[in-house]
């Protein structure tokens, strides 16, 4: 008997079939970036919001692209480029994932943001309840 990990990181038989093997999926993202001084002086914060990557397969575990604008303050913005971190389980099936960075230098500064990912299918909709 064949054991392997599916996506997730979860320990499956391969030959029993069973249903751990899921698709791909995105997480939704908001946030704000922390304070900093523009090269007015005027301290301000951006809102970050926007979906992750697909999940690509890391170690026991997998991750997530995340590349977004965030949004505009005075005359500019900033661009933020990462990797989340593995997947937190929040219970057998949902999970989470923490991501922290520094956006693109713009306007004489940078900002540091570090958020959590939002619960990808919080609603758990079956598939046919969809359409």
């Amino acid at each position: 008997m064949e054991n392997n990990y599916n996506n997730y990181g979860d320990y499956y038989d391969q030959n029993q079939k069973q249903a751990y093997e899921r698709k791909s999926h995105n997480h939704e993202f908001q946030s704000m970036t922390d304070y900093e001084k523009d090269n007015e002086g005027m301290e301000h914060t951006h809102h970050i919001a926007g979906i992750t990557g697909p999940s690509i397969r890391y170690e026991q575990s997998h991750i997530h692209r995340v590349r977004a604008y965030v949004d505009t303050s005075g005359d500019h913005y900033h661009e933020i480029s990462d990797t989340t971190g593995p997947a937190l389980y929040l219970n057998d099936k949902k999970h989470v994932h923490l991501i922290r960075g520094t956006t693109s230098y713009d306007d004489g500064h940078t900002h540091d943001y570090y958020f959590i990912t939002l619960v990808e299918d919080p609603a758990n909709i079956p598939e046919e309840s969809k359409y």
